[in-house]
């Protein structure tokens, strides 16, 4: 897919929404992008790797996690379309990418190199302001994540899952998303019914 496909979608993308079409154009025109498809479980990006463009998740899911020298992996954060990828990080005084980002399904990304970006939100201010909200929206998130894990407990990490999710259908998959290992994640749900905090349902577990 080229940008004169793309042409038709780029406008509903939180963002671009409401930018100069004319400027976008021919920036987009005067510096080329790529349209990228990717099948579930392949690598988009490795951590640690220089990151030159910004990833506009077009299509599916992806899921960011980071891991440490010992070989311990840690789920951020599971992101879906229109989603943007790296947004953070692009300009960043390293310009690497500090998590890897795997596909979560079959997925198709648009890749726009940096300068083109940086044309854009130089050019057009409203595409600036969108582009600050997703830096400051994946900010917040990643604070939230961080208050999980360090101030936390793992029972009140999967009472805030299921909060957000409605339930816990799979153990293995929050188990991943949760960065704990699944047996000690089933201790604790275990527990948790034992309290009458949560209850088992056909559709998982749920809250009471």
């Amino acid at each position: 897919m080229d940008w004169a496909t793309m042409n038709n979608d780029i406008y509903e993308m939180p963002l671009f929404k409401g930018g100069n079409k004319e400027v976008i154009e021919k920036i987009m025109h005067d510096y080329p992008s790529r349209y990228v498809h990717y099948k579930k479980g392949e690598t988009i990006a490795m951590q640690g790797n220089v990151c030159r463009s910004l990833y506009i998740l077009c299509e599916g899911s992806v899921y960011a996690k980071m891991i440490s020298e010992e070989g311990k992996e840690l789920t951020l954060d599971t992101l879906s379309a229109p989603d943007v990828l790296a947004s953070s990080f692009l300009f960043s005084t390293e310009g690497i990418f500090p998590v890897t980002i795997l596909a979560n399904s079959d997925c198709n990304l648009w890749i726009v190199n940096k300068e083109s970006i940086l044309r854009i939100i130089e050019a057009d201010k409203l595409v600036l302001r969108n582009y600050l909200t997703v830096i400051s929206d994946h900010s917040m998130f990643l604070s939230k994540r961080l208050n999980e894990f360090a101030l936390q407990t793992l029972s009140s990490r999967i009472i805030s899952y299921i909060e957000q999710n409605g339930t816990i259908q799979n153990l293995q998959e929050a188990a991943f998303i949760l960065g704990v290992a699944r047996p000690s994640l089933s201790r604790a749900i275990l527990q948790l019914v034992n309290q009458g905090v949560l209850k088992k349902e056909n559709k998982g577990y749920i809250l009471v």
